[in-house]
């Protein structure tokens, strides 16, 4: 990012789960739209040499400001609705159509995050003559990620002890 106009300094965070934001703070009076502009040049010339699955999932640039303007929260009256039918639902129906609005610069879901687990049975596996790879196959046709992240992350079954982070040193190759 070196030779952008009136860029300050750059910050960045990271977690075991593989997501980074990386955030540039410019001096006062920059123009939002050039600064925007410059960075995602910028970031054109780096995507190449990023690995293909960043690439894949993508890279986004977002103007905002680094203080909090709202923050709403959702219930819901059904007592058979939860955390993660909620969170899916404003996920789904209401963070892109905030965040399409002038001068919004970027809207963040708290809370719990929509999450797919697949648990196999050996048995039905067996009886259909498949294996893992199998499975692993059919959800990638299905353009799903598999990607190092949480073992034993919620949902959790009652009185699992294990939560562990998955870090890879590179992309793996074997399932």
């Amino acid at each position: 990012m070196n030779g952008i106009d009136n860029l300050m300094y750059m910050s960045s965070t990271s977690d075991s789960a593989g997501s980074v934001t990386i955030t540039l703070t410019f001096k006062s009076g920059t123009d939002p739209d050039i600064a925007q502009v410059q960075v995602q040049n910028k970031l054109q010339l780096a995507t190449p040499l990023l690995p293909q699955e960043v690439q894949q999932q993508g890279i986004s640039v977002e103007k905002s400001s680094s203080s909090f303007l709202l923050v709403a929260g959702f219930i819901s009256d059904n007592p058979t609705t939860t955390q993660d039918d909620i969170s899916d639902y404003v996920a789904s129906n209401v963070k892109d159509p905030i965040s399409r609005l002038n001068g919004v610069g970027d809207v963040q879901l708290f809370g719990a995050q929509y999450a797919m687990r697949v648990w196999l049975d050996g048995n039905l596996l067996n009886k259909y003559n498949l294996t893992p790879v199998d499975v692993i196959n059919a959800l990638q046709v299905q353009n799903d990620q598999i990607a190092a992240g949480q073992l034993g992350g919620t949902p959790a079954l009652k009185g699992q002890q294990l939560n562990a982070s998955i870090i890879a040193q590179t992309r793996l190759k074997d399932p």
